[in-house]
């Protein structure tokens, strides 16, 4: 599940909701949210703007600049997770 998700997220170039993602993988968006959590820790994905996260659009210094909606984020995938999304299937990312 996670790999799906990441190759979903590199699909959309890293600008999609949870609600979105939960949509497309049919499952909870509070699922999606630890399954994104997990490859924010794991190193596979990273913010590409953290203001998002922390302080919302107010805080973020593309605020004015913007055009993604307010529950729309934007992630990157890392070269780990780019590697990781080329490696054969039922290979899990190294720490």
């Amino acid at each position: 599940m996670l790999r799906r998700l990441l190759a979903l997220i590199a699909g959309r170039q890293g600008v999609c909701s949870y609600d979105e993602l939960a949509r497309e993988l049919d499952v909870s968006q509070a699922l999606v949210e630890r399954l994104v959590a997990d490859l924010l820790r794991s190193g596979c994905l990273r913010m590409a703007v953290d203001e998002c996260m922390v302080a919302g659009c107010t805080g973020c210094p593309l605020h004015t600049s913007c055009s993604l909606p307010g529950s729309v984020r934007l992630w990157e995938l890392t070269d780990k997770g780019r590697r990781w999304l080329a490696q054969p299937h039922g290979s899990a990312p190294r720490p």
